[in-house]
């Protein structure tokens, strides 16, 4: 199968401090480096602006992402949530990191857009009013067909280091490929079972250590099975991506789940085989979810198929 690797929320991975050792310049770094190892180009990573006001020195993540051969796109400037904010504030911020995003998404083959946590907006009027101003700033939204909770088994694997537990923290690495390659696997076949042919899958990682220490493994079991790595651009040329915005829900969902639920059919979000590991994995991390919501911190919330799953 063909996929579209992505990132969200560089230069700065919010929702948690990086453990000792880890900078935001360091991760990037190390995504960057991982990405050359495994011959994956022209990644598009989903930027939020909001750290180019708190540190200007952070532009230098955005000016080595461009220069090793990627490309930056709009995922807003302070990662608002349409379901919780007016139409009106979250244009507001979309044409923020527009604005402040300029000097880099300048030099991308395409304009793309990514809605925070893919809420399309809870009401019509959101919806309609949101779609309106990104059709006019010309975004191609990109969704996203698969995503691996790798926040979650981030804040596990740093639970298990810092009670003592090495072992099952390495071990955790491994876990997390073999997910993988089945999350994969399980989200081709519902793409195929909700639009009727094979997708151009759209991947997302976000910028976090522990993702920094599966990367390599990560590219080679996907490439074992059977996944090439192609241009955004390519997988965006499918009609079927264009019902991106195209229905009123609060359910945060991959983009197949999210169509299929506007068709009022109920898809399992994870393989079935992998439901009890990413169960403990979310129990791991635990002590180190944010207890609070809000612009930049999600809680738990429980998904239309009565699975809890958990937002970044």
């Amino acid at each position: 199968m063909r996929m579209a690797f992505t990132l969200d929320d560089l230069p700065v991975y919010p929702h948690l401090a990086l453990p000792d050792g880890h900078t935001p310049v360091s991760v990037a770094a190390r995504i960057i480096d991982a990405l050359d190892r495994n011959g994956v180009s022209g990644v598009f990573a989903l930027a939020n602006s909001w750290p180019l006001d708190t540190d200007p020195e952070l532009a230098r993540i955005l000016d080595d992402w461009v220069a090793a051969g990627h490309h930056v796109g709009n995922h807003t400037h302070s990662h608002p949530l349409l379901n919780d904010v007016s139409a009106e504030e979250f244009n507001h911020d979309v044409s923020v990191a527009d604005a402040l995003l300029e000097r880099w998404t300048c030099k991308a083959p395409l304009r793309v857009f990514r809605h925070p946590l893919e809420l399309w907006g809870n009401t019509e009027d959101k919806r309609v009013r949101v779609n309106a101003h990104l059709e006019a700033l010309d975004y191609h939204c990109a969704g996203v067909t698969s995503w691996f909770y790798e926040w979650e088994w981030d804040r596990a694997w740093r639970h298990l280091l810092q009670t003592g537990r090495a072992d099952e923290a390495e071990a955790l690495k491994s876990e997390f490929v073999d997910y993988v390659a089945a999350q994969v696997a399980h989200d081709a076949a519902t793409c195929k079972t909700v639009f009727g042919h094979d997708l151009v899958a759209i991947g997302l990682i976000h910028p976090v250590a522990f993702f920094t220490e599966v990367a390599d493994k990560f590219f080679e079991r996907l490439f074992a099975e059977g996944v090439s790595f192609v241009p955004l651009a390519e997988a965006l040329q499918d009609p079927a991506y264009a019902q991106s915005g195209t229905s009123v829900s609060d359910a945060f969902l991959v983009y197949q789940n999210k169509v299929a639920l506007a068709e009022g059919r109920h898809l399992d979000a994870v393989p079935p085989t992998h439901k009890a590991c990413l169960e403990r994995v979310f129990e791991l991390a635990t002590p180190l979810r944010p207890p609070r919501r809000g612009i930049l911190v999600q809680n738990m919330r429980p998904w239309p198929n009565g699975w809890e799953g958990s937002r970044p």
